[in-house]
């Protein structure tokens, strides 16, 4: 399993990295939201298409289906299994981003506090 966890972080890093080329760090709480939320949403469609395509097998397998048809049932739970892992390792990486952006911020919001505290002689200090 942490042989598994460890690729699956490298490769939300890597899907991090690609979008950062793509984007710059979110603006906000909202922004970072609706990204989230929009590849969480598409991360839940394929594990509802997951779940119809197991159903199917199994109704297949009580039925006794032809092994060309259990091959393509099997084929199409695969593909379906990967297209869920890479929403999954989106949905991780932009939750990733969401962290690094929130970072950014707040140092941007705490420098600015201290330009203006120093502009105004304040030291911050009580």
């Amino acid at each position: 399993m942490d042989a598994i966890k460890k690729d699956v972080l490298r490769l939300t890093e890597k899907e991090l990295a690609a979008a950062n080329k793509k984007f710059p760090l979110f603006n906000g709480k909202h922004e970072a939201y609706a990204v989230i939320l929009e590849e969480s949403e598409e991360a839940q469609e394929e594990m509802q298409n997951l779940e119809c395509l197991v159903s199917d097998y199994w109704k297949g397998t009580k039925e006794n289906h032809v092994q060309e048809d259990t091959r393509k049932e099997l084929e199409a739970i695969y593909n379906t299994a990967v297209n869920l892992a890479v929403e999954a390792i989106q949905t991780a990486a932009m939750a990733r981003k969401a962290i690094v952006s929130e970072e950014s911020l707040f140092r941007t919001d705490r420098s600015q506090i201290q330009e203006g505290a120093d502009e105004s002689g304040e030291t911050g200090k009580h």
